[in-house]
């Protein structure tokens, strides 16, 4: 009944290619509704972190395991990391401070933390995912 289809490293390629393309235009279009629901439409926050929190899955998943299992993206040093970091958290405060004015210093925790916090976790897992997947294919290179 079923047939077993002999499949050549091209034709898992192609697949391969077809369904990342398909996961990222997935990936954007959610981004997208996100915003227009956020800014166009003006729905509260809190009515869309299950999409939020979906869409951040699937993002951090996808680029962990590139990461880790690719091993073929960079591992910063730590004046790449701290680069990185300054433009994320640059580009976050400043749009938050575009959009939103300046908030006050007693407001920190749900203001400047985020801001400045969260580029910090961005750019660590990055950090360590990619460290991660260097030294694994190192290992298999050496075996």
């Amino acid at each position: 009944m079923l047939n077993r289809f002999n499949v050549d490293e091209r034709s898992r390629q192609t697949a391969t290619r077809t369904a990342y393309f398909f996961l990222h235009i997935t990936q954007l279009l959610l981004a997208g509704v996100l915003f227009y629901r956020l800014y166009v439409l003006g729905q509260p926050d809190g009515e869309l972190r299950d999409i939020q929190v979906v869409l951040a899955i699937s993002i951090f998943g996808y680029m962990g395991t590139q990461l880790y299992l690719g091993g073929i993206l960079p591992v910063p040093n730590l004046k790449g990391a701290l680069i990185a970091y300054g433009i994320l958290a640059g580009l976050v405060t400043g749009v938050s401070l575009i959009a939103y004015g300046i908030p006050p210093l007693s407001d920190w925790a749900n203001t400047w933390l985020p801001a400045l916090l969260g580029p910090a976790i961005m750019v660590g897992l990055y950090s360590l995912f990619a460290w991660l997947g260097k030294r694994r294919i190192e290992r298999q290179i050496e075996e």
